[in-house]
């Protein structure tokens, strides 16, 4: 009777932790994402509710992606590949052609992160 106590009891507290850290690891996604995407609004300048449908949309894709690097038995590197064509494809639906090119471009380090409007 005391080994079933015992192991229900440690059971719940492996359960809590679990819970526990997943919640932090989302507060980080969730931090993450609206530094990126406030970021790329003020050099690209798109409006208020491009940048929010960006940031369900970049949370949505660090979401999965986490997902998928915790899976055992998940071909990781094809699914991650999957996800970032479907974000790629996400992006050009909500983003001009110029700001989509200049999101891409910044993403990539293709171009250095500062102002791109011509003063």
């Amino acid at each position: 009777m005391k080994k079933i106590l015992v192991l229900g009891l440690l059971l719940l507290a492996v359960t809590g932790l679990s819970a526990q850290q997943s919640s932090i690891i989302e507060n980080v996604l969730v931090s993450s994402v609206e530094t990126k995407v406030a970021s790329m609004q003020k050099l690209i300048g798109f409006d208020d509710a491009q940048a929010e449908k960006l940031m369900e949309m970049e949370l949505h894709f660090l979401k999965e992606v986490n997902k998928t690097e915790n899976c055992f038995l998940c071909r990781k590197q094809k699914r991650i590949e999957k996800l970032k064509q479907k974000r790629d494809t996400e992006l050009q639906k909500i983003l001009e052609r110029d700001q989509y090119i200049k999101y891409d471009a910044i993403e990539n380090d293709r171009v250095k992160k500062q102002s791109l409007w011509l003063q």
